[in-house]
């Protein structure tokens, strides 16, 4: 086979190929479905900064409490209050909760 036949092969399958555009309609809906994602982000983001700020807000308020208190913590620590650190830990355990689920939630995504 030499250049020339190889030139009009090449030549003849560009002219046979058509093509393969999606559908007008296909293009139309996808288009609707990125414009109202980003109608969506745009009406939760302030709901979004809100859920940070709740977060914020809670961490603030749960250490304020602890440094306001942390006199009778000691105080119930050096009595060996049985009860004050399955409380503490579950505390605890509640906050990072309440946090994950502020900073983790489906609303956000």
């Amino acid at each position: 086979m030499n250049e020339s036949d190889l030139d009009a092969i090449l030549k003849r399958m560009a002219a046979e190929h058509l093509p393969q555009l999606p559908s007008p309609g296909l293009i139309w809906f996808r288009s609707q479905l990125l414009r109202k994602a980003r109608q969506q982000e745009r009406i939760e983001r302030p709901l979004v900064f809100m859920r940070l700020l709740a977060a914020l807000a809670a961490g603030v308020i749960l250490l304020s409490l602890a440094a306001a208190n942390w006199g009778e913590f000691q105080g119930a620590m050096n009595h060996a209050s049985r009860f004050l650190l399955p409380l503490l830990l579950l505390t605890v355990t509640a906050s990072i909760a309440f946090a994950a689920m502020l900073l983790w939630s489906p609303a956000k995504r």
